[in-house]
């Protein structure tokens, strides 16, 4: 009867031992992990923003990939297409910026946009989507069936359908 309390005790003993080696190991393991954190920033492929306004849609915003950084609230946009509906209007360029937070657009580069009747080409455009305003300071040219135009920057009020050309000015109408 002793043989058995000892080979108990023994085998209690033993297994508590394992017990506190095992969570040893544990904690030693805890205490050596190194916390890795990723600098890298994400991106999506193929992202379409819709923007609405009181259910209707204003514009859709497609871009083959947005980058986001900036802690999330910006996307760096390539291969952009953005066509405003109501509008008739399709907008090309290859890269710009969409701010989350005030969910503005910035294209940085060669902007086309297309209309059945006219074109218009330019250079790094700033689109407040809030109050429907395009702004440019780059030479900007118009091109339509009778008409050429040409000027240096340009203001565009969607909300009074009002197109500002700043200066440099210079017309062609064909008969």
């Amino acid at each position: 009867m002793i043989k058995f309390f000892m080979k108990r005790s023994l085998f209690l003993i033993l297994s508590l031992l394992i017990l506190f080696l095992f969570f040893i190991m544990v904690k030693s393991e805890r205490e050596s992990r190194v916390d890795i954190q990723f600098n890298s920033e994400s991106f999506i492929e193929g992202i379409k923003i819709f923007h609405k306004i009181n259910g209707k849609s204003e514009w859709i915003l497609t871009a083959k990939r947005a980058d986001i950084i900036e802690n999330g609230e910006k996307a760096r946009l390539s291969d952009i297409e953005m066509t405003v509906e109501d509008r008739g209007m399709t907008i090309f360029a290859d890269k710009g910026f969409y701010d989350f937070t005030n969910k503005n657009i910035t294209i940085d580069g060669k902007v086309t946009a297309k209309k059945t009747d006219y074109s218009i080409m330019t250079e790094n455009i700033e689109l407040d989507t809030k109050a429907g305003n395009l702004r440019t300071d780059e030479t900007v040219i118009i091109n339509g069936n009778n008409f050429s135009l040409q000027g240096k920057g340009m203001d565009i009020d969607n909300t009074e359908q009002k197109v500002r050309i700043h200066g440099d000015v210079k017309a062609t109408f064909n008969n």
